[in-house]
């Protein structure tokens, strides 16, 4: 309900004078209300108080009706006016209602200007769709409604975003993991070329010093050889020259245990003219004994 003040007063010698009569109040057109409820088009009256005035409670119009206003004041004619109520927590003055044309409802400050046609949407997508079908008409919506869908899709997209930002910080650290496995993998990679590269150095050293080896091992044979000729060779010619000078010693005819020798005459003493072979003999024994060598 808003309260609606109403004041009347009649003109005097010197200023104003209050009215006293009655007002009546009707609603034009039936009409449901928000709780669904059936309002005829009833009338009501209610007096001037003796200082000319009065405030009555009345309904909100809507597009569906406005009031009728009845001032049976103390004059000769009743005169009528058609306003609306608007809907207000606080007291709304009787002068600063909108008069209204009783059959279009439309202000009467506007009459001669097109008519406005309006149409009312329970959502803003509702009322998109109203507007796109009805260019001329102004379509209302339910405000509230709308916000909590607002509020609702905006959360939904909040949420999206931080999904999303949640798959972007994964796809991050997976490539991040990704190009260390991958720094990791070359690292390895340099390191078993360079394993690779030690191993192949390693075996050509080893080839090479195996083939040194060979070849050492070929020359000490080889040396071994000459060495082993030489010996053979050298004992040859000691045997030869050692069977050369047996061969070439006198027999000595002197029977083993007796002290005579060969060139001396009874005293001992050698002859003169004599020659005496003893020390020749002698000197090629030891040479033979000297130069005696054993066979393997």
């Amino acid at each position: 309900m808003t309260q609606i003040h109403i004041s009347v007063r009649k003109p005097k010698t010197g200023g104003l004078d209050p009215v006293t009569g009655t007002l009546r109040f009707r609603p034009v057109r039936r009409h449901f209300d928000a709780a669904k409820n059936l309002i005829i088009a009833a009338s009501f009256d209610a007096d001037l108080s003796e200082s000319g005035e009065l405030t009555v409670d009345l309904l909100p119009t809507t597009s569906a009706f406005v009031w009728q206003v009845i001032e049976l004041a103390d004059t000769p004619q009743a005169y009528t006016r058609y306003v609306e109520v608007p809907d207000s927590k606080t007291k709304v003055e009787y002068a600063d209602l909108v008069e209204v044309d009783a059959g279009t409802f439309v202000p009467k400050d506007m009459q001669g200007s097109q008519l406005l046609k309006v149409r009312h949407a329970s959502t803003q997508s509702e009322a998109e769709t109203l507007s796109a079908q009805y260019p001329d008409e102004l379509v209302f919506f339910d405000e509230t409604a709308t916000t909590a869908k607002a509020a609702a899709a905006l959360s939904t997209l909040e949420s999206i975003t931080a999904e999303a930002q949640t798959n972007a910080m994964l796809a991050k650290s997976a490539m991040l993991s990704a190009q260390s496995s991958a720094d990791s993998a070359t690292a390895t990679q340099s390191d078993l070329s360079s394993l690779a590269s030690n191993a192949s150095m390693a075996a050509a050293s080893v080839a090479n010093d195996s083939q040194t080896v060979a070849d050492t091992a070929s020359m000490v044979a080889a040396k071994g050889e000459t060495a082993i000729a030489a010996i053979d060779s050298t004992v040859r010619a000691v045997k030869d020259k050692a069977e050369s000078a047996s061969a070439e010693l006198p027999s000595a005819g002197t029977p083993e245990g007796t002290t005579e020798e060969t060139g001396k005459d009874s005293t001992g003493e050698t002859p003169t003219g004599t020659v005496s072979e003893e020390p020749a003999a002698k000197a090629v024994k030891a040479k033979a004994k000297k130069v005696t060598v054993k066979e393997a």
